[in-house]
């Protein structure tokens, strides 16, 4: 079974918080990064396995 991957976008609140919201969740990375670029958003792609278990993104490196 391959690793699906959602879209997620980090979103700036103006009393200084931060919330991710997942756009759409994708077949594979490839998928969803090539939907970034056609709806020019900067989301980054994440495996949904590990948002579901986790509750969190995961950190970026």
């Amino acid at each position: 079974m391959n690793t699906l991957f959602a879209l997620v976008l980090t979103i700036a609140m103006t009393n200084g918080d931060y919330q991710e919201v997942v756009v759409d969740v994708y077949d594979n990375e490839q998928e969803c990064r090539a939907a970034a670029v056609e709806q020019k958003v900067d989301g980054e792609c994440y495996p949904v396995e590990g948002i579901v278990r986790n509750g969190e993104m995961p950190a970026n490196n």
